[in-house]
């Protein structure tokens, strides 16, 4: 039933379009024939029914060809030409079906083909018949086309464009057929989304070329694995680069059972780092990255990040940090997320550090514990003891390590910072054009951005990255040298960061430089380093601002993140294990409330009236 409606609807289209469209009686008549060909041979199932109609399908055609005879002998001049190449294409589709008869039934068994040569033949011809058939038809319909937008005088230019473009159109269109064969014979999935493996950065590789003893990395994958295809160049240029410090091998899990019980790994999919120790059994570190490559991919982006991790915990002991409390310090418990430690407490975790608070409770009047590699104070709101001061001066004096953070409005600490030739500055600093924006308003000029660093270890991978890379400080004050260190002599003094030159310290808090309040723009240095001679080889690092390692800053500036785990590398010796860690994974995109409005007016109006505009322009130089 549905078939009939069919071809009661092409025969009237045919017939109307015909009476309607007379220079294009010819195409028209051409294609009705094809369609009640593919109806009669394609779309009905009862032979008895689908053999007439394919009949007259045929016969459609051959009238639309006497059309075209009829109409090339009525025309004149170019019409005449563009009717006699309208012929020639005609009969190039009428080639084209004959081809097609060539892969019907009735031929191939009158040809005496059998099995396969029967179907290489049929094979073959389906190929040909369908772009030999469209090659001829597309010219033939643009030339009508052309004929009818010049019914008095047609140009010799637009005759030749005319089937030249039907060319082109077709053989276009033909290129569809054999991409289209290739797609299903050979099924391949292609990913083009972003994704890649990270590089071993330079501070992995100077942690492996640290090693003491040799670490073999040992890949539970199986052969086939495309994980373990992604993670070899990884930890081949690992290999490379570490002079014999590392050697990697795969191992399919099932095939080791013994080694698989010994390491206690159940499964594929593991990664497994090795030590030999002096005494007893081996040490080892493993971590899991999925042997499915769907599952493996995020793991995969920061596969640097997580080896780094690892290999810490095999290589270097595991040493603590304190952080001193019960002073209203920033902390990983802070609710204001500009001085809260979050990141900062995993980036330190991450470095193989147990991070432990230390208050009056634990002694902090007393002495500093003896297995501290660092000591952290995050800008105290409330005045430290006497006693604490003293504390942490001679924990100083005896070479130890420490990392302070001073704040606007915090205790100025001067006792402490006078003992390294240091002292905090009591006003915001502030910058009218290099500033980070978060408010929107005056205030935004208190949360600077800096990328002049100075020449020391702990800002070293910051100097190479400066045109790439940033520091936000959110409410910083100066650091200053005094010239009078109190801690053993002679100290040395480098400044690790500074602000741009036309910055200045706001007095009076309205956050505009008002130089009849004496108000000057100069730069500023807001983070140093000192480090004391050979007697008390002590360490420490005075920054200017808490937020600068909170978790507001350290998730949106990586720059800032740097130079926390390369000033915790520097105070507690490891300087050579500063530098960058790969990551390739995606960066989240956040966009301010006044980003959304214009982006949703931008799509909703901009662009309409863009290419309204376009359209215009484009109707007026072709009126001209």
């Amino acid at each position: 039933m549905t078939t009939m409606v069919l071809i009661s609807l092409l025969t009237a289209g045919v017939l109307g379009a015909a009476v309607y469209v007379p220079r294009l009686r010819a195409s028209l008549l051409a294609l009705a024939g094809y369609g009640y060909l593919y109806t009669g041979q394609r779309l009905l199932d009862a032979e008895s029914f689908a053999t007439p109609v394919a009949a007259f399908g045929l016969v459609v055609v051959v009238a639309a060809l006497v059309v075209r005879f009829l109409g090339r002998g009525a025309a004149k001049g170019v019409q005449q030409q563009a009717e006699q190449d309208a012929l020639v294409w005609q009969l190039v589709s009428l080639l084209g079906l004959t081809i097609y008869a060539l892969t019907t039934e009735p031929v191939v068994s009158g040809l005496g083909l059998k099995d396969e040569a029967a179907q290489r033949w049929i094979i073959s011809w389906t190929a040909v018949w369908p772009i030999v058939w469209l090659v001829g038809l597309l010219p033939m319909l643009f030339l009508d086309l052309a004929m009818g937008r010049h019914p008095l005088r047609m140009p010799t230019g637009a005759r030749e464009n005319a089937a030249q473009t039907g060319l082109a159109v077709a053989l276009a269109t033909c290129l569809i057929f054999p991409v289209n064969y290739l797609a299903a014979e050979h099924d391949v999935e292609w990913d083009f989304s972003y994704f890649r493996v990270t590089r071993p950065g330079s501070a992995t590789e100077a942690l492996v070329g640290s090693a003491e003893k040799p670490v073999e990395v040992l890949l539970f994958y199986p052969a086939a694995s495309e994980v373990r295809e992604k993670m070899l160049p990884y930890f081949r240029d690992l290999e490379r680069a570490s002079n014999g410090k590392l050697t990697v091998r795969t191992v399919d899990q099932p095939m080791e059972p013994k080694l698989s019980e010994e390491l206690a790994v159940r499964d594929n999919g593991f990664v497994v780092l090795r030590q030999a120790r002096d005494e007893g059994d081996p040490a080892t570190e493993k971590f899991k990255i999925d042997a499915d490559i769907d599952k493996a991919k995020r793991d995969l982006k920061k596969l640097d990040e997580t080896f780094q991790k690892h290999l810490l915990k095999l290589v270097k002991g595991k040493r603590v940090a304190y952080m001193l409390a019960g002073h209203g310090e920033a902390s990983p418990r802070d609710e204001d997320p500009k001085r809260k430690l979050g990141e900062f407490k995993n980036l330190l975790r991450a470095q193989n550090y147990d991070v432990k608070d230390f208050g009056v409770d634990q002694g902090s009047t007393s002495a500093i514990p003896d297995d501290a590699a660092l000591l952290i104070i995050a800008a105290p709101t409330k005045a430290l003891l006497p006693e604490e001061t003293e504390t942490i001066k001679r924990y100083v004096d005896k070479g130890g390590a420490l990392l302070v953070y001073a704040d606007v409005g915090s205790d100025p600490m001067e006792g402490l910072l006078g003992h390294l030739g240091l002292k905090a500055g009591t006003a915001p600093l502030a910058n009218e054009s290099k500033f980070v924006k978060i408010d929107g308003g005056l205030t935004d000029r208190y949360n600077l951005a800096s990328t002049k660093f100075g020449t020391h270890p702990s800002v070293a991978t910051l100097a190479k990255f400066a045109t790439r890379t940033f520091v936000a400080l959110l409410g910083s004050v100066s650091i200053d040298e005094t010239g009078s260190a109190t801690a053993p002599s002679p100290v040395k003094t480098t400044a690790l960061i500074r602000t741009f030159e036309d910055t200045w310290a706001d007095t009076n808090g309205n956050a505009t430089l008002d130089k009849d309040a004496g108000e000057a723009a100069k730069m500023a240095v807001v983070a140093q380093a000192v480090e004391g001679p050979e007697s008390a080889k002590f360490r420490a690092i005075v920054v200017g601002d808490a937020s600068m390692a909170s978790d507001f800053v350290v998730t949106h500036s990586t720059g800032s993140a740097q130079f926390l785990v390369d000033g915790v590398r520097w105070l507690v010796g490891d300087e050579e294990l500063s530098g960058e860690t790969q990551s390739e994974e995606d960066v989240r995109i956040e966009h301010t409330r006044e980003d959304d409005v214009a982006w949703f007016y931008g799509t909703v109006f901009g662009v309409p009236v863009l290419l309204l505009l376009a359209g215009v322009m484009l109707v007026r130089s072709r009126s001209k």
